[in-house]
């Protein structure tokens, strides 16, 4: 979630799909629109880096992606994935990812390992299917790191 991230290895493509975020209690809840490539991952990065800081200061917090459409993205899309989640789990006090993908969402089973080893030794993370259930897991995920959800 560095702002500076945006700037490195930039091609000039535009981002394909959509994220829309917001601020939920400690959570930090992404809608995503696939398919999506780097750009608009950098982008939501940037975005997501000041609610980020702004919910670090107060204590740890969880992050809520739903995945909508498509799961598919390029690889470096990924690469930079990789990046923020190391970047928040470190330095931003995440203490959680949590990922919602209905099953008939585009590539939810093909991209479902790559995403799991994208957390792995970095941050708890797990995968449901519905909007409830990963919120529970995710309140649970800031009770045992001592926040009031």
């Amino acid at each position: 979630m560095n702002p500076t991230l945006r700037l490195q290895g930039s091609f000039g493509f535009r981002a394909h799909g959509s994220i829309q975020t917001r601020i939920d209690g400690r959570l930090i809840v992404s809608e995503i629109t696939g398919p999506w490539n780097r750009e608009l991952v950098d982008d939501w990065a940037l975005h997501t880096y000041h609610d980020a800081l702004k919910l670090s200061e107060t204590g740890p917090w969880v992050a809520l992606g739903i995945f909508l459409e498509s799961m598919m993205c390029t690889p470096d899309a990924l690469d930079s994935i990789r990046r923020t989640v190391q970047y928040s789990a470190v330095k931003l006090r995440c203490v959680g990812y949590a990922i919602v993908a209905d099953p008939a969402v585009e590539g939810r089973e093909l991209m479902a390992p790559t995403f799991a080893a994208i957390y792995h030794d970095v941050v708890p993370f797990k995968m449901f299917s519905d909007v409830d259930a990963a919120r529970a897991w995710s309140q649970e995920q800031l009770r045992l790191n001592g926040a009031d959800a």
